[in-house]
């Protein structure tokens, strides 16, 4: 375990952590609740065409880098894929002129701006989180970690110019974000190209033949339908209501529940950057025995942890809402907690499912995402109606619960491996022991609401998270303290 890899890694991912917070606050400093409403939309209807059409695909492509690059097949492979990225943005467009042309939905935006926004998205979003993450792949994580910070950051800045030189609107705000992907994502792609091992060979125009294309199929179209169910639960809810409640409840669900799924899914970052890669690694080389122990080492590390923020997130909400959100935002918080309790039970769900990749073996998956958006909704269907947009986090935090259980006994089942919930053990009284310490603290300062007091409870609780989190992750990792001294002294 090279402990500097660890460090450069953390602190690159706290970057953009801090980053990624930061413009949730301009945001919503920025943008009215109808106008955030308008923002979750349009990044949901972008999310459905990724996630459904491109996200197996990017998929396939993670399982089978390293080996296409040690072939020099990369360039051959990814040209192939630019060219059905811009097909799925034109699926995408012709779906949107049809949906908006026939009346069955109205998001108060015009039809061009919304055809600029998703397909723009679809296919800078793309490049972008192909090139950068593969570098990660590959091992370069120096660039990985440079440009992905550099893509919060430009994004931010442009965005920010464009609602305060031209208009506060949702639209000028994503067409920012866009810009700055679009900028950092060609420079990544620049740099991966110059990074891959050469090409080998000059049969480009014969080197998808039908038995790769076939092979590709068989592992995209389970993921396909699995992670479209999976946004059908994550995300489908904005739709729904905008339609009961309008865009300013939209508006306030989705920046409460955005911190959630922005500081949960920081820190997922965090342990899938560095262990991700290695997984994958793992598993192109090893039969049964080594995918699933190579699985079971990633989850006993990721999902302790990331039960531990779970509970940090549900003991600071108030403060997170204070110091995070505008002050048109105040009644976010309640969302706060909802969103952590439901993205807990996503992660988890998606670190199961992994094994179902490794193996090669995605219709695994349908089962556990059918179960969940179902959960999502009939829960929501039954609980939105009768308590308005608090139904609609309850039901999401439910449905994940549900997706969790049915991916796990699906994965023991087939998979036959042994995820010991021993490994929670520390998680959980880590966990209930930060709800008690911040419940002190709420008697202690009386429950103030400055912004004084909000650092101050977020500085002594997040100090007490992250010496929790060291304590358990050391020893799984195996790094000792003479590790560190060492690296100090070099």
């Amino acid at each position: 375990m090279n402990l500097k890899e660890i460090l450069w890694v953390t602190m690159g991912r706290v970057a953009q952590f801090a980053l990624l917070l930061i413009t949730l606050r301009i945001a919503t400093t920025y943008l009215s609740p109808a106008e955030m409403g308008k923002v979750s939309i349009v990044t949901a209807t972008v999310a459905f065409f990724a996630l459904f059409l491109i996200n197996p695909v990017g998929m396939f492509i993670n399982r089978r880098l390293h080996a296409w690059n040690s072939r020099g097949r990369v360039k051959a492979y990814t040209a192939y894929f630019w060219i059905y990225l811009l097909l799925v943005s034109m699926l995408a467009a012709l779906v949107l002129v049809l949906v908006v042309s026939l009346n069955l939905w109205d998001i108060e935006i015009t039809i061009y701006w919304l055809l600029l926004l998703v397909c723009g998205g679809i296919v800078f979003g793309t490049v972008n989180q192909f090139s950068i993450p593969s570098l990660n792949m590959l091992g370069y994580r120096g660039w990985f970690t440079i440009l992905t910070v550099a893509t919060v950051a430009s994004s931010l800045l442009v965005a920010v110019l464009f609602v305060q030189f031209v208009s506060m609107r949702a639209e000028y705000w994503l067409s920012g974000l866009l810009v700055g992907q679009l900028i950092v994502g060609f420079i990544g792609k620049r740099v991966l190209f110059e990074k891959l091992s050469p090409d080998q060979s000059d049969d480009f125009p014969a080197v998808l033949n039908s038995e790769k294309l076939n092979n590709l199929i068989h592992f995209a179209w389970p993921v396909a339908i699995a992670v479209g169910l999976g946004w059908i639960q994550s995300q489908g809810y904005r739709y729904v209501i905008q339609g009961r409640l309008g865009l300013d409840e939209l508006g306030l669900f989705a920046a409460g529940f955005g911190i959630s799924s922005g500081l949960i899914s920081g820190f997922d970052a965090i342990f899938s950057t560095y262990f991700q890669p290695k997984f994958y690694e793992k598993i192109s080389l090893g039969g049964e025995g080594a995918q699933s122990q190579a699985w079971v080492d990633y989850a006993k590390i990721t999902i302790p942890a990331l039960l531990l923020t779970s509970f940090l997130i549900v003991s600071v909400a108030p403060e997170l809402t204070n110091l995070l959100l505008g002050v048109r935002y105040k009644n976010s918080t309640q969302f706060i907690v909802w969103g952590a309790l439901a993205e807990f039970g996503r992660v988890a769900t998606a670190v199961f499912g992994m094994l179902a990749h490794a193996r090669m073996n995605t219709k695994m998956l349908l089962l556990p995402n059918m179960a969940g958006a179902v959960a999502a909704i009939l829960l929501i269907s039954v609980l939105a109606p009768i308590y308005g947009s608090i139904g609609v986090g309850l039901g999401l935090a439910l449905s994940s619960a549900v997706a969790f259980l049915v991916t796990y006994y699906v994965t023991v089942k087939y998979f036959k491996v042994i995820f010991r919930f021993r490994f929670l053990k520390n998680s959980l009284l880590g966990g209930f022991s930060i709800l008690f310490f911040a419940e002190v603290l709420n008697v202690i300062f009386g429950g103030g609401a400055s912004y004084l007091i909000s650092i101050t409870k977020l500085f002594v609780i997040g100090s007490m998270f992250l010496l929790l989190q060291y304590v358990m992750l050391v020893p799984v990792l195996k790094i000792e303290v003479s590790s560190l001294r060492s690296l100090w002294r070099n």
